[in-house]
C-alpha cells in the first residue's frame, strides 16, 4: 500500500512539473521572495524565479522525471516505497535548484540532490560496489560542495545581495569576482563530474539503471550546466575563470572519450561518454558568449533525450538478459538473437546512439553543429580560447561516433570474423565466450518500460527542429565527416572480430589507482595513528589513572584489620606525630 501510494505520488509530481513548465512558457519574467531577514548591510532570504531558462529547465526534468518513474514500475520490485519516495524528492530538489533566485535557496536544493544521489546509487545496498560507488560519489562531490559554499559567501558579500537577479559583476570587484566564481566552479566541477572529480560518475552504475537515467539526463550532472548558464553574467566577467573553464572542459572530454572507447559494459561507456558530453557543453559555455551559451542549453536538452534514453534501453538489457556486459551479450548477438528478441530495444537504442554520435537527422546532430559553430566564430575572431574548444570538440566528436559504433557492433551484432571474434571481451577465459545462454525464454520488457523508450527516442530526432533548423552546411559537412572517420575504425575492427583496448585505456589512466595512493592511503595510516595514539596513549593514561586508584584501594584494605590494638596503636603513633611535628613549628 505505502508503496503504491509512492508510485502514484512519484508519477503525479512528475506530471505536475511538465504541467508548471507548460503553464509559465510564455509568461512574463518574475521573481518572488520570502523569509527575508536582514544582517547588517544585507538581506537574506529566499526568492524564486520564472524566466526561459526556469521553463526549459523545468520541461525537461520533468518529462525526464516521468519516464523514469513509469519506467520504474516495471523495472524494480526491491523495497519500491523508498526508492519512488527518493526519486520524488531527488526531482524536487532539482526543481528547487532551478526555480531557486537565492543562493541559499539554491544550496539547499543542491544539497538535497547530493544526499539522494548518495542513497539511490546505494539502492542496492547488498552489493559491496554499489555501497562504494554511493561513498564515492558522496565524497567527491562534498569535497567540490565545501568549494562551492564558499564561493556563495564570497559572491554574496562581495555583490552585498544573494539574489541572483539582482548580481551585477559591475557591482564586484575583479579580484572577488574571479575568486567567487573560480570557487563555485569547484561545486560544479565535483557535481557534474569534471577533471579532476570525475572518477565517481562510472563507479555510480552498480545503482538502478532509471535512477542513472535521471542523474545523466536531467539532475545532479546537469545542475552544473544549468549553474553556470544561470549566472552566465558573473563567469563571463571572470576572463580567468572562464580559461579555467575551458581548459578542464577540453580536457575532460577527450579524457572521458579515450576511456569510453576502451570501456566493456554498456553503462560504463554511457557514464564516459556524460562526462565527455558535459564537458562539451561547459566548453561552449567558456567561450563567455550568447551563441555559445544557447548551444550549451541545446544540448542539454539534446542530450536529456538521448543519453536518458540509451540508460533506460541498458536496464532494458539488465532487465531482462540479466547482464550489460559486452561479453555476456555477444553470447546472444552470435546468432542475432538479441535484436530479434528486443527489437522496440534494439530500434530506439539504435537512434539514441546515432543522435549521440551526431549522425545528421538527429536532434544530437544539430546541437553538436550548435556548439562547433559558436566556437568557431569565436576562434575567427582571434580567441585562443575558441580554437581550443574547436579543436577539442572535433576530436572527441571522431572519437564518440568510434565507441557508439563500436558497442552498437558488439552488442547487437554477430562479427563476421572467423570463430566469431572468441574471446575478444574474456581475456581470462577465451573459452567461455563459446558458451551457448538459453534464450527461449528473452523477450522485450512489458510496455510500461518501453513505452518511455519510444517517447525519447521520437525525442531523440524532433528535438533538433524544435528551434528551426539553423544549419551552416559547412560545419555540418565537417562534423560529419569527423564522425564518419570514428565510425569506419570501429566498424574495420568489429568485422575482423578485434577490440584492441590498450591498457592505459582499460585501467582509465591510473587515476583511481593515484587518488588512492594519494589520498586513501595516507588518510587510512592516519586513521590508524589516531586509532593507535587513543589506545595506546589517551587510553594508557585513563588506565593507568583506574590501576593507580585500584591499587591504592587495596593498600587501604590491608590496613582495615578489624584488630583493636592495631587501631589503638596507629592513633597513638599518629598522635606522638603530630606531637612532634607541632614543637618543631613551634620552635
Amino acid at each position: 500500500m505505502i508503496a503504491t501510494a509512492w508510485r502514484v505520488t512519484g508519477v503525479g509530481f512528475s506530471l505536475l512539473v511538465v504541467l508548471a513548465a507548460g503553464l509559465l512558457y510564455g509568461v512574463e519574467p518574475d521573481q518572488t521572495s520570502f523569509l527575508n531577514s536582514s544582517v547588517g548591510d544585507l538581506t537574506i532570504g529566499f526568492a524564486v524565479r520564472t524566466d526561459d531558462l526556469t521553463v526549459l529547465l523545468l520541461a525537461v526534468v520533468g518529462v525526464i522525471a516521468t519516464c523514469v518513474q513509469v519506467y520504474s514500475l516495471g523495472y524494480l520490485h526491491e523495497r519500491p516505497a523508498s526508492y519512488h519516495a527518493l526519486v520524488t524528492l531527488f526531482t524536487a530538489a532539482m526543481v528547487t535548484v532551478v526555480v531557486a533566485d537565492s543562493l541559499f535557496l539554491l544550496l539547499i536544493g543542491w544539497e538535497v540532490m547530493g544526499a539522494c544521489s548518495y542513497l539511490l546509487i546505494g539502492h542496492y545496498w547488498e552489493r559491496r560496489d554499489a555501497r562504494s560507488g554511493a561513498v564515492k560519489a558522496f565524497l567527491m562531490t562534498r569535497f567540490g560542495d565545501v568549494g562551492f559554499l564558499f564561493g556563495i559567501f564570497v559572491i554574496g558579500v562581495g555583490a552585498g545581495t544573494f539574489r541572483i537577479s539582482e548580481l551585477d559583476p559591475s557591482q564586484i570587484s575583479p579580484d572577488v569576482l574571479t575568486t567567487g566564481t573560480l570557487l563555485l566552479l569547484v561545486g560544479v566541477v565535483g557535481k557534474s563530474a569534471q577533471i579532476p572529480l570525475q572518477t565517481w560518475l562510472p563507479d555510480a552504475m552498480p545503482g538502478p539503471s532509471p535512477v542513472s537515467a535521471l542523474i545523466h539526463a536531467a539532475t545532479m550532472v546537469a545542475a552544473g550546466v544549468f549553474l553556470i548558464a544561470r549566472l552566465f553574467d558573473l563567469f563571463a566577467a571572470s576572463e580567468t575563470t572562464m580559461t579555467v573553464l575551458a581548459i578542464v572542459a577540453s580536457v575532460t572530454m577527450l579524457f572521458a572519450a579515450l576511456c569510453a572507447m576502451a570501456a566493456v559494459e554498456v553503462k560504463r561507456v554511457l557514464a564516459w561518454s556524460t562526462v565527455s558530453q558535459l564537458a562539451i557543453m561547459f566548453s561552449a559555455l567558456s567561450l563567455g558568449t550568447a551563441d555559445g551559451r544557447h548551444a550549451a542549453l541545446f544540448h542539454l536538452v539534446t542530450h536529456a533525450a538521448f543519453k536518458g534514453l540509451l540508460f533506460l534501453c541498458a536496464g532494458v538489457l539488465l532487465h531482462q538478459v540479466g547482464s550489460a556486459a559486452f561479453v555476456v551479450l555477444r553470447r546472444y548477438t552470435r546468432r542475432g538473437r538479441l535484436r530479434k528478441a528486443l527489437p522496440v530495444t534494439f530500434a530506439t537504442m539504435t537512434i539514441g546512439l546515432a543522435s549521440l554520435a551526431g549522425v545528421p537527422g538527429t536532434a544530437g546532430f544539430f546541437s553538436k553543429d550548435a556548439v562547433v559553430e559558436a566556437a568557431w566564430e569565436h576562434a575567427r575572431d582571434g580567441a585562443v580560447v575558441g580554437w581550443v574548444v574547436l579543436v577539442s570538440v572535433c576530436l572527441t566528436a571522431a572519437m564518440t561516433a568510434f565507441y557508439c559504433v563500436r558497442m552498437w557492433l558488439w552488442v547487437f551484432f554477430r562479427t563476421p570474423a572467423l570463430a566469431g571474434a572468441m574471446g575478444a571481451f574474456e581475456d581470462d577465459d577465451p573459452m567461455a565466450d563459446l558458451e551457448e545462454p538459453d534464450s527461449s525464454k528473452l523477450r522485450d520488457a512489458p510496455w510500461v518500460m518501453l513505452s518511455p523508450l519510444v517517447l525519447l527516442a521520437v525525442a531523440s530526432i524532433v528535438l533538433g527542429y524544435v528551434d528551426g533548423v539553423h544549419l551552416n552546411w559547412i560545419v555540418g559537412l565537417v562534423t560529419t565527416v569527423l564522425a564518419l572517420l570514428g565510425a569506419l575504425p570501429a566498424y574495420s575492427l568489429w568485422s575482423r572480430g578485434a577490440d584492441p583496448r590498450p591498457v592505459v585505456l582499460e585501467r582509465e589512466f591510473g587515476i583511481d589507482t593515484l587518488y588512492h595512493r594519494m589520498f586513501a592511503v595516507p588518510v587510512r595510516w592516519l586513521a590508524r595513528l589516531t586509532v593507535a595514539g587513543d589506545q595506546d596513549v589517551v587510553g594508557a593514561y585513563v588506565r593507568a589513572v583506574g590501576r593507580t586508584g585500584m591499587l591504592a584501594s587495596q593498600g587501604f584494605r590491608r590496613l582495615q584489620t578489624g584488630n583493636v590494638q592495631s587501631y589503638l596503636t596507629a592513633a597513638v603513633v599518629g598522635v606522638v606525630a603530630l606531637a612532634v611535628l607541632a614543637g618543631v613549628i613551634g620552635s
